[in-house]
């Protein structure tokens, strides 16, 4: 028997900060930094998994792939786009709550360190299920 994540689709800051980032302001060489995938149904609303997490993938491949063990019917009309470290930080300082699979999280990490971000080693075990990696600060 395959067990199904819970999947949600809900308004996010993600891309409403990625809209005031990109208005003419230079970013620094970390902000522009794609750390992964996210995957959207509408300008606002994301996909999320562990309740109210941004689910981020290190790459497209693997958002198709997390969206159809999520929920085969609900993947319709989800766009899959850049999640840049710059709009990732942006948000969680905002509140926002991401869930990183390995390749996305390997990416943040280092980035989020260098940043004084506080954050955990992740421990991806497979054996458990546990495939991502779920991160809020403030």
């Amino acid at each position: 028997m395959q067990h199904r994540r819970e999947f949600r689709c809900a308004p996010f800051p993600l891309v409403m900060v990625a809209d005031k980032i990109n208005k003419g302001k230079n970013m620094s060489s970390d902000n522009s930094k794609v750390i992964g995938y996210f995957a959207k149904k509408s300008r606002i609303n994301v996909i999320c998994v562990e309740k109210d997490a941004c689910l981020i993938a290190g790459s497209e491949s693997s958002m198709q792939k997390y969206l159809i063990e999520i929920d085969q019917d609900q993947n319709k009309n989800i766009s899959v786009s850049k999640a840049r470290f710059g709009d990732i930080f942006k948000a969680m300082k905002l509140g926002a709550r991401y869930a990183f699979d390995k390749e996305s999280y390997s990416r943040f990490y280092p980035l989020g360190i260098k940043n004084k971000l506080v954050l955990a080693k992740a421990n991806f075990n497979e054996e458990e299920g546990r495939k991502f990696f779920t991160v809020q600060i403030g």
